[in-house]
């Protein structure tokens, strides 16, 4: 049976559409990635420039990039929609632990030195396995890209456990520095993805 002129068949007008749902999903996904990186990097420079902050101006700052963070994650979680199941899934437990841990930091009890800084240790290395096992999957823009955020992190946050005695001007500097790198490499994923995109 012949198709109208200038008629396109049903399969290709429905491939036309996938092609353009995965364009306009990279693009959300590299906006998100950006405005993570920014927000990140920002939240960095004022840890750096202000090295003797207090303890709960570093706990607060430390919240609104998790809440960010979290937040961004779910969102890609629900974005994502072609990617497998399991990676969507990690991505949106890794959400949830972030805002999790927002709310645990804030708590007064938990502010002390020492346990904000085994808390932060320890989901920075965590959040950086889920960087490395998300890129290893080959589910985010840039393999190679999200498995050197994540080793990022994990380098962190050895560095923050292995000295938990840390004294907070210390652990102000080295939270900054790694918002500031993390906040780089993120902001510069749409850019590296692009170019990635414009090679293939």
């Amino acid at each position: 049976m012949s198709t109208p002129t200038g008629a396109q068949p049903y399969g290709a007008q429905t491939a036309q559409v996938e092609v353009r749902y995965d364009e306009q999903t990279v693009k959300a996904l590299s906006g998100l990635s950006l405005v993570l990186g920014l927000v990140t990097l920002i939240l960095g420079i004022l840890l750096v420039a202000w090295p003797s902050a207090t303890l709960y101006v570093l706990v607060v700052l430390l919240a609104i990039d998790l809440f960010v963070f979290g937040a961004i994650q779910l969102a890609r979680a629900f974005l994502a929609g072609s990617a497998a199941t399991g990676t969507r899934t990690l991505v949106g437990i890794g959400g949830a632990l972030s805002i999790l841990l927002g709310f645990l930091v804030l708590r007064q009890p938990l502010q002390t030195v020492v346990v904000i800084a085994l808390l932060i240790g320890a989901w920075l290395v965590v959040r950086g396995v889920f960087d490395i096992v998300e890129g290893a999957a080959g589910r985010t823009a840039s393999r190679a890209w999200s498995i050197v955020v994540g080793i990022v992190s994990i380098v962190a946050g050895a560095i923050v456990l292995l000295q938990p005695d840390l004294s907070l001007k210390t652990l102000v500097v080295i939270i900054g520095v790694w918002m500031i790198v993390y906040g780089i490499l993120l902001a510069l994923a749409p850019l590296v993805l692009k170019r990635a995109l414009n090679e293939a």
